[in-house]
């Protein structure tokens, strides 16, 4: 076998293969007699068609055959001369054969391409976020729970401000006549000037009472204004329970009282905040690298990233279909970009590093995380006995091991930020 590699661009290979017809003969006429036993002509039994009349007749089609059945397997054999490990399905072009000449063809295909790495022992300069939390994130968190533990109240009278209503919308066109197929029943809604109904409706709204229908505005899809007949099916309030301390014991078996709720909450609330921190610190890791490395994301793992991603959101519409790839792909470009980019820096940096995890440090995070919650421990033993949930839980690991792995390398600036910044944010 002779063949010949071509470099197209840093992730495609372009591979020539020519066979000789010395290393196909043997290999030919085992295929020609199979052939042979399948034939069916007037005159003469299946299988018993003399070879020559067989090659007089199907000729070609033995020959495009046998081509098509040993392109693959001689594909993997010149792969192995190479080295080379594709990463998508080869594309075969200029396939030529005849009986008693060398089998040629190209394949074209995709590898994940070379990583050079940026300079990272010297240098690595990062920051850590530190949130200073305060007061308004502990009166914040009572009143998540305040709102959890609300009861629903049927009004008897008009909708009003910080009412909730249980609606069907029906759209209609500008003349008001209503578009089939564009209903919305049963959605539960809360007249507060903010949401899906705005601030423009409430005047509108205000007042209504069941069996009411009131026109209202929405925003559509597109951006532009939507024209719904809104019937109200259901009013109602919350009622907020006081904050003491039986409200404290409901919500908090551990807690007491009132102050002893707030603390639990202070040490939840630093604890979210230490995961942001460090949330931050590998998303500048990585940036730093992505930011850094002149890479070049092969278009089959592009395509692929992007067809999950599609998948996932067609399984969140609820059976909908109307996600429009190509829309994905623009508005999604520079996130799936850096995350492959990602993907491949991190792994080269992890054979850069050695970084391992033999199965004694597995089954010790495995015992440490069950032994978090003594109640859950025989099913977080269970859910690590399947391989690929023990998979996930190495890649983990190791993702953990590489991130202190390069803060050792790096010179890091703790800043302190208000915990008022992530509140905005959200």
């Amino acid at each position: 076998m002779r063949n010949e590699m071509t470099t197209l661009n840093s992730f495609t290979r372009r591979l020539q293969v020519e066979v000789p017809w010395e290393e196909l003969q043997e290999q030919y006429g085992a295929f020609f007699q199979r052939f042979t036993k399948k034939v069916r002509l007037p005159g003469f039994r299946k299988g018993k068609v003399p070879e020559k009349l067989v090659r007089q007749k199907f000729a070609a089609s033995v020959e495009a055959e046998f081509a098509e059945e040993s392109v693959h397997q001689n594909f993997v054999e010149a792969l192995k001369d190479s080295a080379l490990q594709p990463i998508n399905q080869a594309t075969i072009r200029g396939v030529q054969f005849k009986e008693g000449s060398p089998l040629r063809f190209e394949a074209t295909f995709e590898v994940e391409p070379e990583v050079q790495l940026p300079t990272y022992k010297k240098g690595l300069k990062l920051e850590r976020i530190e949130f200073d939390q305060d007061e308004e994130d502990v009166a914040r968190a009572v009143e998540e729970l305040r709102q959890q533990q609300a009861e629903l109240r049927t009004v008897e009278g008009g909708l009003e401000k910080g009412h909730y209503l249980l609606a069907d919308l029906q759209e209609v066109d500008p003349s008001g006549m209503p578009l089939i197929g564009r209903k919305l029943v049963n959605q539960y809604l809360h007249l507060n000037g903010e949401g899906p109904l705005g601030a423009e409706n409430l005047p509108t709204l205000t007042g209504a009472r069941v069996g009411d229908t009131r026109r209202v505005t929405l925003t559509a899809k597109g951006g532009g204004p939507a024209h719904f007949d809104l019937t109200v099916k259901e009013v109602s309030e919350r009622l907020l329970p006081d904050v003491d301390d039986a409200f404290a014991r409901q919500v908090d078996p551990r807690a007491e009282n009132l102050a002893e709720l707030e603390e639990n909450l202070r040490g939840k609330i630093a604890a979210a905040f230490k995961r942001e921190s460090e949330k931050l610190l590998n998303r500048s890791i990585a940036d730093h690298f992505v930011r850094s490395a002149q890479l070049e994301v092969p278009t089959s793992l592009f395509e692929n990233f992007l067809d999950s991603l599609v998948a996932d959101l067609e399984r969140g519409a609820y059976g909908s279909g109307q996600i429009d790839r190509e829309a994905v792909r623009e508005e999604q470009r520079a996130s799936i970009t850096w995350n492959l980019k990602w993907y491949l820096l991190r792994k080269q940096l992890i054979q850069e590093e050695q970084i391992e995890v033999d199965e004694e440090t597995l089954d010790a995070r495995i015992n440490e995380l069950s032994q978090a919650d003594e109640s859950q421990s025989s099913q977080v033993r269970n859910h690590f006995r399947r391989p690929e949930n023990r998979r996930a839980l190495e890649d983990e690991l190791v993702a953990e091991l590489l991130t202190q792995r390069l803060l050792s390398y790096a010179k890091v600036k703790t800043v302190h930020k208000p915990s008022r910044e992530p509140r905005q944010g959200a």
